[in-house]
């Protein structure tokens, strides 16, 4: 029990001796966390190139109304189904086939329905937006960790003369703080196309959805 408080009086006394040793486990559980964000704004990135090169370069406003008015004359006849049909026409991108795919089989057509279905719509734009986002962030900040945390070992290789113990930690230093920058800068512009893009669908879905009720 002695010792035990011997310890813990030592590590108040001398903080920098408990935080060298925490800040030294971090770097390996921070460095998976960065080599997979890389990962995953890799397949972002490819998932990103995808919709891009299948977005629908036809749209205009007048297939949008044509498409609205075809859907609102199958709705008074009651065929919900030719109704979803036509509204496909709005545009050949995923988030306003994403919407017409959660209208079903167009049974239930009522201003109440389309606009939740509207609302989850946005709903799921806003959450790949947020995937992409939440990185522009982190990058930087994991990059920074991974490179300042290097640097106290570094520091004690220097001080010993340790040149390749000094050489391996600031290589780690520094091309973790190019990986984390390369992160941040591929979230930014995935997301700010993506957003620009979304916003210009979801418009397409609102303008054809107020021609719909008329």
């Amino acid at each position: 029990m002695k010792a035990f408080l011997a310890g813990v009086g030592y590590y108040i006394a001398h903080p920098a001796a408990l935080m060298y040793p925490v800040a030294t486990i971090l770097l390996w559980p921070i460095l998976v966390i960065e080599v997979a964000a890389l990962c995953f704004v890799v397949f972002e990135f490819g998932r990103f190139t995808i919709e891009m090169l299948r977005r629908d370069r036809k749209r205009s406003l007048i297939r949008i109304e044509a498409a609205a008015r075809r859907s609102r004359a199958e709705i008074t006849a009651r065929k919900g189904r030719d109704a979803v049909t036509n509204l496909r026409e709005i545009s050949g991108n995923w988030l306003v086939a994403h919407f017409v795919s959660l209208l079903g089989d167009g049974s239930d057509m009522s201003t109440a329905r389309l606009a939740k279905v509207l609302a989850e719509t946005e709903m799921t734009a806003t959450k790949r937006l947020d995937s992409t986002r939440l990185w522009i962030r982190l990058g930087p900040m994991i990059g920074l960790a991974t490179t300042l945390i290097p640097i106290s070992p570094a520091l004690v290789a220097l001080a010993k003369g340790d040149l390749a113990t000094l050489s391996a930690e600031l290589i780690i230093a520094f091309s973790t703080t190019v990986i984390g920058l390369v992160i941040s800068a591929a979230a930014f512009v995935i997301s700010t196309i993506r957003e620009r893009v979304y916003l210009q669908d979801i418009s397409d879905i609102e303008y054809a959805l107020e021609l719909l009720e008329g």
